[in-house]
């Protein structure tokens, strides 16, 4: 991202007067009719309560496949529970993130999951350059609402390759 668009995302997040024409405001309360993240599959550790919830609950809202996870079978119960008296299909594990057995088993429960499992789960770099596009959604996402919290990171969009800042 070159140091003129760094500069107009900033401007565009924290200067709210000069929010461009055509960037919608939405609040991370509303909500979401678009569905952008259809036919992904995320795995999200510590869901059952507070921030990993949340996280949980929006992955979902916005299309994911989402599988919680705790260490307690009673923590995944109920997260599951709230999850789906929100009208959301969320499985759930029991997990310790720590124990490698747990891991394995975590990541059992989705490669046996048919649904899941043909969606595919991949946990390698890309091994390419990003297109200006792909680089674009960063930038979008930080001049939203939803990155209100974010200030003063840096966000690296890099296809899981390694990056050298």
């Amino acid at each position: 991202m070159s140091i003129l668009n760094r500069c107009l995302v900033s401007l565009c997040r924290n200067q709210s007067r000069f929010r461009p024409v055509g960037v919608m405001k939405m609040t991370s309360s509303s909500k979401v009719t678009a569905r952008k993240l259809e036919g992904k599959v995320a795995v999200v550790t510590g869901s059952t309560d507070g921030i990993g919830l949340a996280i949980a609950k929006r992955l979902a809202e916005d299309g994911a496949h989402v599988v919680v996870s705790s260490r307690r079978q009673e923590n995944v119960d109920r997260a599951v529970k709230t999850l789906t008296s929100e009208n959301l299909d969320v499985p759930g594990t029991i997990c310790h993130i720590g124990n490698a057995e747990e891991r394995k088993n975590l990541l059992a429960t989705i490669t046996n999951n048919d649904e899941l499992h043909n969606l595919g789960l991949s946990l390698t770099p890309m091994k390419r350059f990003g297109e200006p596009h792909e680089c674009a959604g960063a930038a979008s996402f930080l001049c939203s609402d939803d990155a209100s919290f974010i200030t003063g990171e840096t966000i690296v969009v890099a296809g899981g390759m390694d990056s050298r800042l």
